[in-house]
């Protein structure tokens, strides 16, 4: 049971970062210790030598001039000897490691003084006892510390661990509140955005799938209709299966087999894979292109096209999806605008916007309308499938681009604007 708890406690990060700094501080504080003790032990040894030294010179002057040497002080001694042993300084191990010699020959003689070591042997244990003891107290010190601060670290990694549980048991309402502003406030922080989205994701998910359940039911119930109408008409009636009766099942097909591929269009733009095209796009050729091939279109239906453009400048994009984007708008209003109407298409510099003069969107609707498959409950039975502003609130995500909705000019209709990165806060749709 102790094994298992230690092991347990040994894999946990802030445990095993607290060990690695307290090993390395011990180290630090050892080579520290032994460096300082060494340098102190070699600046008395060096004091010692030196008043050999100045004592020598003395000696060597007090004989030549026929003097004899000086008395020694308490822990010093003087003599001249017969026959020298050793130059230099020197330590007598068979005299006692605590005196310091020096001998020199002169004329007069071998001069031996000595110096007795003892007082700064007695200095250098004291130091020595006292820097272990501070080792010690600066060990235990610093391994309080880091379990301290490990334990601290520890449990606000358990609340995130935690926080991360719950969201994969399914909790996707729950946050981590971690207090704070270090690292791990600034992870928890990512999380919380994360599982935000997440629950969007499903949300939107769910609202999504009950809307592809709503929009399906119709043209399914009406090919299953038109279907068993024509089994009827051949069992029953013994009459043929006309061209009418294929053509409406087929309409019916084509219906559900667009709200699919529009689906899975919608899918692919907003998993980013349209970026590998992306280049300089001129928004002023581009529009022109949507001008000269949509013009006819609205024309037909009995409205007109009108295209504005202020300075437009070049996007970073993909012509394609640009081109989408516009049309989807185009269509937009040709749809639910007005009789009549005036479409006008505007650019100012890296700002795109389309007005119609229709009955508009409602405040409360207009961030609801850009999701996939939402559709006002007038418009329900229309023969749209609600992807028109899903596909551009898509396209202009894809592009970070800022798709916004308002009422048109004058209050009328609806205005749906774009805003390409680097555009100015100065600068307006018009």
């Amino acid at each position: 049971m102790f094994l298992n708890r230690l092991n347990a406690l040994f894999r946990l990060s802030a445990i095993r970062q607290a060990l690695v700094l307290l090993s390395l501080f011990s180290v630090i504080s050892i080579l520290a210790g032994g460096g300082t003790y060494w340098l102190v032990q070699r600046e008395m040894l060096q004091a010692v030598d030196a008043r050999l030294h100045a004592r020598m010179d003395l000696a060597v002057a007090a004989l030549a001039a026929g003097q004899p040497l000086a008395e020694p002080d308490d822990g010093e001694s003087a003599r001249l000897i017969t026959s020298p042993s050793r130059l230099g300084f020197w330590t007598d191990p068979e005299q006692g490691e605590e005196t310091r010699y020096l001998q020199r020959q002169t004329p007069q003689g071998v001069i031996l003084l000595g110096e007795n070591t003892e007082r700064q042997e007695e200095l250098r244990e004291i130091l020595a006892a006292g820097m272990q003891l501070s080792l010690l107290a600066s060990l235990l010190a610093a391994g309080l510390a880091a379990v301290w601060m490990a334990q601290k670290t520890q449990k606000r990694l358990n609340i995130i661990t935690d926080g991360l549980a719950d969201v994969a048991r399914g909790q996707l309402d729950k946050r981590i509140e971690l207090p704070g502003h270090d690292d791990l406030s600034l992870l928890a922080g990512r999380i919380n955005s994360t599982t935000d989205r997440l629950e969007q994701a499903m949300t939107d998910m769910r609202v999504q799938s009950s809307n592809i359940a709503h929009d399906l039911r119709t043209p399914l119930a009406r090919l299953r209709a038109e279907i068993e109408t024509s089994l009827i008409r051949l069992t029953e009636q013994d009459r043929a299966v006309t061209e009418e009766d294929l053509a409406d099942a087929l309409d019916q097909i084509d219906q559900i087999t667009r709200t699919f591929e529009a689906l899975l269009r919608l899918s692919r733009i907003e998993s980013g894979a349209g970026r590998a095209d992306f280049n300089t796009v001129p928004l002023g050729e581009l529009l022109d292109r949507v001008l000269e091939t949509f013009t006819p279109v609205v024309e037909d239906a009995g409205q007109r096209l009108v295209l504005e453009q202020v300075a437009p400048k070049p996007v970073h994009g993909d012509p394609d999806l640009l081109m989408q984007l516009v049309a989807n708008l185009i269509q937009n209003a040709l749809r639910y605008g007005a009789p009549g109407q005036t479409i006008t298409l505007r650019c100012h510099q890296t700002v795109l916007s389309v007005s119609d003069e229709g009955p508009g969107i409602p405040f409360a609707e207009r961030e609801r309308v850009l999701q996939p498959l939402y559709q006002l409950k007038a418009d329900r039975q229309g023969e749209g499938m609600g992807l028109g502003l899903s596909l551009v609130q898509a396209i202009a995500e894809l592009h970070d681009a800022d798709l916004s909705l308002a009422d048109g000019p004058n209050g009328q209709g609806l205005t749906a604007t774009l805003r390409f990165p680097g555009t100015s806060d100065s600068v307006s749709a018009g």
